[in-house]
């Protein structure tokens, strides 16, 4: 019910008079148990004991396996007959050995002790799996600048214009490029399909025809070892040592004699596409392959570059370095023979694991750099020190593969092996500077010292014999095909087993897939537009500039490491093997505005810079420098490169 005012003071003031009242009595209580325990100054000492344990067993580490042979003792199982139920003539019947456990074999099992001394092993044998893994991995930058203070009356053209002419230099690649991977397929059944059609199209493809190129097409053993540029050579070139001079960490940008000095990189931009896929995955000393065989290492390598420069300056003023091209190729077998056993006298016990289906290791890499770096340019220096840097970018795609599987002591394959390994490596590059110089000049220019560089290697360990399939080894398939877990006779007595005591068989029903491809493309345009007033720099006594507009390096390396043993490859339908190398370089020369298509250009796109974009030099907040926006979309080099 509720109170009055009066009424519901009076309730308060006595809850609170209570509620004092329980917190004395309580803290009462507390200080007598703080009394309690303050007659104690501390815990007491905490009680030592020392513990001595003494064990005749001693851990012996990790043994994989299961070896019961000692040199101490010989372990055998004895089985003793219940005496009340059998005599010494029932134990003789029932031939009740001893069983020396030194001579079973090191495999997982599982093992049942039967009634009367019966004892029976059942063995497990891991069977394979398959993996496929399809990575794609692309960059694209357009980095077209403008930076203007000062307008020296230049007229300039529209960066969009060289996009067209990189799109020029891309198809001409893609026609000299001959070397495909094969296509992503669209479900298990296509990745056979589609390795033989890249393998029909490797062993027919003939060199393109294109004047001016340096092509080198060969197949079989001069495929094989190191080839740079078309010729064999005893080490792959170093790519530290062929870096642009800017781009080498122990030259870097240093001004001469160390005087003051202004510099201006509208270059140095760096594309790498790096690949390494090492796979040891399916092996075997024999194999029979009821089907066809076809086996291919093939290596594509092209390089296309337009580095044609113009300046009003001194040609002694100008760098003398080019733009370098290199091809690299290894495609190398060496041989890897089983390890020994130290067994001889053939398998004495066969065991079987099947897949029905087929077995793939199938690896697509497709790596893809573009970038448009088309700068325009126009400055006059004030200070005694600058440094102005429009480019310098890097993009990077990498991939790293390392794919682990099994080994057998025979492996049958009831239909086909398509062992391909394909890379396909492409660079274009279009660094075509224009610079001008209005005044004195003192310092230096670089405008090329690029690189373009694509290197590959296909390492086999693990040579493959091939020979006619042998009728013990047919009949051996035919019986794992009709669900035996035996193998003939014949195969128990072939040398190359005999080092096997207990016969490992995979039996596939299907094909055996091995696919490793790697793609790589970098396209970079590189095309810069320079103005530069040097009056300024010629006021400061020992002052210079460095003008870099090329120092670009497009790098494809690629790997891919099939890891196995010496095997003796019996087949039964046809065999194909074979080696292909394919390397092209192309300069051109070409005036890029030429070969440019700008008919669908807007009116104003060639000549863009008018005296009304850019104003006379600046100073201060009052400073605007307006960027150039072309009106047409930038080309698009991807289709090009990838139609």
């Amino acid at each position: 019910m509720a109170f009055d005012d009066k009424s519901e003071i009076i309730a308060h003031f006595i809850g609170i008079f209570e509620t004092n009242s329980e917190a004395a009595r309580l803290r009462t209580d507390y200080d007598k148990f703080r009394a309690e325990v303050k007659k104690f100054d501390g815990p007491n000492d905490l009680l030592n004991v020392n513990v001595q344990v003494t064990s005749p067993f001693a851990a012996n580490g990790f043994e994989p396996g299961m070896n019961i042979n000692s040199a101490s003792q010989s372990l055998q199982i004895n089985v003793a007959p219940p005496i009340h139920t059998l005599q010494d003539a029932a134990i003789k019947a029932l031939n009740i050995q001893k069983i020396p456990l030194g001579t079973l074999p090191d495999l997982p099992m599982d093992s049942q002790i039967g009634g009367f001394g019966a004892y029976s092993f059942t063995y497990f044998l891991q069977p394979p799996s398959s993996v496929v893994t399809i990575n794609i991995q692309e960059n694209f930058l357009i980095d077209d600048d403008v930076f203007a203070n000062v307008d020296l009356g230049i007229q300039f053209t529209d960066p969009s214009v060289f996009h067209t002419a990189v799109n020029a230099l891309a198809n001409t690649a893609e026609s000299l490029q001959i070397v495909k991977i094969p296509d992503l397929p669209a479900n298990g059944d296509a990745i056979a399909q589609n390795a033989l059609a890249t393998v029909e199209a490797l062993a027919t493809a003939t060199a393109p025809e294109l004047e001016g190129a340096t092509i080198d097409l060969v197949h079989g053993q001069e495929a094989t070892g190191t080839v740079e540029n078309g010729n064999s050579v005893e080490e792959s070139s170093s790519l530290n040592d062929a870096m642009p001079a800017v781009q080498r960490p122990d030259e870097g940008q240093e001004t001469q004699n160390g005087a003051p000095g202004h510099t201006l990189n509208t270059g140095s931009s760096t594309l790498v596409n790096q690949a390494v896929v090492t796979t040891n995955w399916l092996d075997a000393p024999v194999i029979a392959v009821m089907g066809d065989y076809v086996s291919v290492s093939a290596i594509g390598q092209v390089n296309v570059w337009n580095d044609t420069d113009t300046t009003n300056i001194a040609t002694d003023a100008v760098i003398s370095s080019t733009t370098h091209g290199l091809n690299s190729s290894t495609i190398t077998t060496v041989a890897n023979a089983v390890a020994e056993s130290g067994y001889t006298g053939g398998p004495e016990t066969v065991v079987v694991t099947r897949i029905e289906g087929d077995v793939v290791n199938v690896n697509y890499v497709q790596q893809y750099n573009f970038a448009y770096d088309n700068d325009v340019v126009s400055v006059t220096f004030s200070a005694t020190e600058t440094y102005l840097e429009l480019s310098d970018n890097t993009l990077i795609n990498l991939t790293d593969l390392v794919e682990l599987g099994f080994y057998y002591d025979l492996i049958v394959i009831g239909g086909d092996v398509i062992d391909l390994r394909v890379i396909s490596q492409t660079n274009v590059l279009l660094d075509t500077d224009s610079i001008h110089v209005e005044g004195m000049y003192e310092g230096t220019m670089d405008t090329s010292d690029n690189l373009v560089w694509n290197q590959a290697v296909i390492y086999q360990s693990g040579v493959n014999t091939l020979e006619e399939m042998p009728d013990h080894y047919a009949n051996t398939a035919e019986m794992l095909e009709n669900g035996s877990d035996n193998v003939a006779d014949g195969v128990l007595n072939d040398e190359a087993l005999d080092s096997a005591q207990v016969l490992h068989v995979l039996y596939i029903e299907g094909d055996l897939l091995d696919v490793q491809a790697i793609e790589q493309v970098n396209v970079l345009g590189d095309a810069d537009q320079v103005a530069v007033a040097s009056e300024t720099v010629q006021s400061e006594d020992g002052a210079n500039i460095q003008v870099i507009t090329g120092s670009n390096a497009l790098i494809n390396v690629a790997t891919v490491m099939d890891l196995g043993v010496d095997s003796t490859v019996y087949v039964g339908g046809e065999q194909y093997s074979d080696a292909m190398l394919y390397q092209a370089g192309f300069v051109s020369t070409e005036d890029p505005l030429v070969v440019s298509d700008t008919s669908g250009l807007a009116s104003e796109a060639v000549l863009f810079l008018a005296d009304d974009m850019i104003e006379a030099a600046q100073t201060g907040s009052d400073m605007d420098i307006a960027p150039v926006i072309s009106n047409e979309p930038p080309a698009d080099v991807m289709q090009s490169v990838l139609a």
